[in-house]
């Protein structure tokens, strides 16, 4: 049996499949003042945002970031020169975060910390920061 969906005072937890996604990417450090100073030129070097999700994934162990969006028909030949990368589905512990940015935001290490609390991850995913809309993102851990 089930416990999800369930509430947490930060928002509504879920258990989600998603497909295996193709996406263009670049890897930064994993330092907060980096990925926040690095995620402005990853979105301005596409000719527009429409229709693409932005993630964000880390696997844990590792010093890196991964900004990804999804690959859309018109990036067929890559001229952006961007990393390929595939965001891997499969089943995933979501807790939704939605209210005013920047400061959603600031709730997303806290999002994940309880997210590790409620279910065992597969180490051999990634965490996903998906970032919806401005203010609104999914936090998402692999779960076996």
């Amino acid at each position: 049996m089930s416990i999800y969906p369930t509430d947490h005072k930060l928002g509504r937890i879920d258990v989600v499949a998603l497909d295996d996604t193709p996406a263009l990417s670049r890897d930064v450090e994993l330092d907060i003042a980096t990925i926040q100073g690095s995620w402005p030129n990853f979105e301005g070097s596409f000719d527009s945002l429409q229709g693409r999700k932005m993630m964000g994934l880390f696997y844990g162990g590792n010093d890196l970031y991964r900004m990804s969006a999804t690959r859309l028909d018109r990036d067929r030949d890559n001229r952006l020169g961007h990393d390929e990368t595939v965001v891997p589905g499969g089943r995933y512990l979501r807790l939704r975060l939605r209210g005013a940015a920047p400061a959603v935001y600031g709730d997303i290490a806290s999002a994940f910390h309880v997210l590790f609390t409620h279910a065992e991850h597969d180490p051999s995913r990634p965490h996903i920061e998906y970032y919806r809309r401005e203010g609104e993102v999914d936090c998402l851990v692999p779960i076996n």
